[in-house]
């Protein structure tokens, strides 16, 4: 009888565990220090950042938004604040479904977003993916996803406008020390990607068009507007 930890679970018991350290990465939580080296070593999860908050545009009143890896809610809060009348936010980790929530009260946000506890694809039918949405975000999400094409295939008819996506690619260094350091450290499985499939995943999900920024620093980064 195999004792192997399924991907999902290895994944909602790092992120668990690793909430309040990710949730500090925004907002000047970190020390100075900290943050000196977090704009070195992780440049590109500002950029994710600024890339969708950008792609959102300033004004998102009327619009609805479904972030998938929403993590302790930083773009999900963002989406809020310009206006957005829906936004639901789902992660797999309860932990950090906890710190949104507290979050999304002490914000006065609580009435517009909405977050669940659950892997994507859920395993059962959640009523709130029953209405669809303008935009999705799936940001720093698919490096855990061993199938992107069923993940993407359950994504596209959630989204009536585009989706933003990251996708970690292949890098002669970075990639082999970040691998070896999960493994080292017990953490879950990792999956980066080229131009090419990022293209063919989205494609196969049903998405009419994409465009990939490539981000070069931090190893190698895709940054993915994938149109519904």
């Amino acid at each position: 009888m195999s004792t192997a930890v399924p991907q999902q679970d290895r994944v909602r018991r790092f992120f668990s565990s690793f909430a309040p350290t990710w949730d500090a990465l925004y907002g000047g939580k970190r020390s100075a220090l900290g943050r000196v080296l977090d704009h070195a070593f992780r440049r590109d999860v500002y950029e994710r950042y600024e890339f969708t908050v950008e792609r959102l545009g300033a004004d998102l009143r009327g619009k609805t938004v479904l972030d998938v890896g929403c993590g302790s809610g930083v773009y999900t809060f963002e989406a809020a604040r310009r206006g957005a009348a829906r936004v639901v936010g789902i992660d797999v980790a309860d932990n950090m479904i906890a710190l949104a929530r507290a979050r999304s009260r002490e914000l006065g946000y609580a009435a517009g977003c909405e977050f669940v506890c659950s892997n994507f694809p859920p395993a059962v039918p959640l009523d709130a993916l029953r209405r669809t949405f303008d935009f999705g975000i799936v940001m720093g999400v698919m490096d855990y996803v061993p199938a992107p094409v069923p993940f993407l295939g359950a994504l596209r008819p959630l989204l009536t406008e585009f989706a933003l996506i990251s996708f970690s690619g292949h890098h002669w260094l970075r990639e082999p020390i970040r691998r070896y350091r999960y493994r080292m450290l017990g953490r879950c499985e990792l999956y980066n990607y080229e131009e090419r499939q990022i293209r063919e995943a989205c494609a196969q999900a049903g998405f009419r068009r994409t465009d990939i920024l490539r981000l070069e620093h931090s190893g190698i980064c895709f940054l993915v507007t994938a149109y519904a």
